[in-house]
């Protein structure tokens, strides 16, 4: 088989550098296979029904993006953590059971796309990533999150939306998401004492959840954007929760609330930030008036 046009190293005979990046799995397997090192522009192998990647596939340095979207993959090697990647690495839409261990040694320059495949955990190294923008872990069917997931650092979203989530680790409160954070369309009863320790740059979004109550932190929450707690079975909120920084919306419709002085006090403070749903602010507004009179 015939290699593409290569260029050694000045510093290392044992690293290669591709110059086309449009390379078959063949010709890279190949490379992988002889030198310790490969470095290429980009790589975009999506939709080219790619069942298993080769085992040292680690050794790879990418400049640009690294596509693996839409294809077959069920699992990745353990020398995949080795990987880096400067641009986005796009993993959505294989058949992704789990990843190795190895995973958490990642550095991704730009996105990391892992979206609709059928990761039910993550490995505890996972809260060791290197991710420099958004992280898509949406659409997979996840349970539960190794308690290092609190060390991430994300600088753009971090989608967790349509998962199977029924709590958060105790961690999850020290994450530093510099955009959105998508924790909707899960299976949550409740949050860690630590969310409110969170830093969102962007909107928050907890609807079509099954929350009970907020914990006691809540308030210490700054959220930039929108606060989403429509769509869960909230009664109250906690006591601390007015003094929560919102720059946008709390929409907080579709809710069992109950109506009574506190919550009156929190509408009031709150009237024309929150969202409540027209049925809910009758009910409240006319608690007011009658409160008004009684006094």
């Amino acid at each position: 088989m015939k290699i593409r046009i290569l260029k050694k190293s000045k510093d290392d005979l044992n690293v290669y550098t591709v110059k086309n990046s449009n390379i078959s799995y063949e010709e890279l397997e190949e490379l992988l296979n002889t030198y310790d090192k490969v470095i290429i522009r980009s790589l975009d192998w999506e939709n080219k029904g790619v069942r298993t990647l080769p085992e040292n596939f680690g050794n790879l340095e990418v400049e640009g993006h690294l596509d693996l979207r839409h294809n077959n993959l069920t699992s990745l090697p353990e020398s995949f953590g080795n990987l880096k990647t400067k641009g986005n690495l796009y993993l959505g839409y294989n058949q992704l059971a789990s990843l190795p261990e190895s995973f958490g040694n990642l550095k991704v320059g730009g996105y990391l796309y892992l979206g609709n495949n059928n990761l039910t955990s993550l490995p505890e190294s996972f809260g060791n990533l290197e991710v420099g923008r958004g992280l898509y872990l949406d659409g997979n069917k996840l349970t539960s999150l190794p308690e290092s997931f609190g060390n991430l650092k994300i600088g753009g979203d971090l989608r967790l939306s349509f998962n199977q989530l029924t709590s958060l680790p105790e961690s999850f409160g020290n994450l530093k998401v510099g955009s959105h954070l998508n924790l909707s369309y899960n299976q949550l009863t409740s949050l860690p004492e630590s969310f409110g320790n969170l830093e969102v740059g962007g909107d928050l979004y907890l609807f079509y959840n099954r929350l009970l109550s907020l914990p006691e932190s809540f308030g210490d929450l700054e959220v930039e954007g929108d606060l989403y707690l429509d769509e869960n079975e909230l009664t109250s909120l906690p006591e601390s929760f007015g003094n929560l920084k919102v720059g946008g919306k709390l929409r907080l419709q579709n809710n069992p609330w109950i109506i009574d002085t506190d919550f009156a006090d929190f509408y009031e403070k709150y009237k024309g930030k929150a969202v409540l749903g027209k049925k809910v602010e009758e009910e409240v507004i006319r608690f007011i008036k009658l409160k008004e009179w009684e006094e």
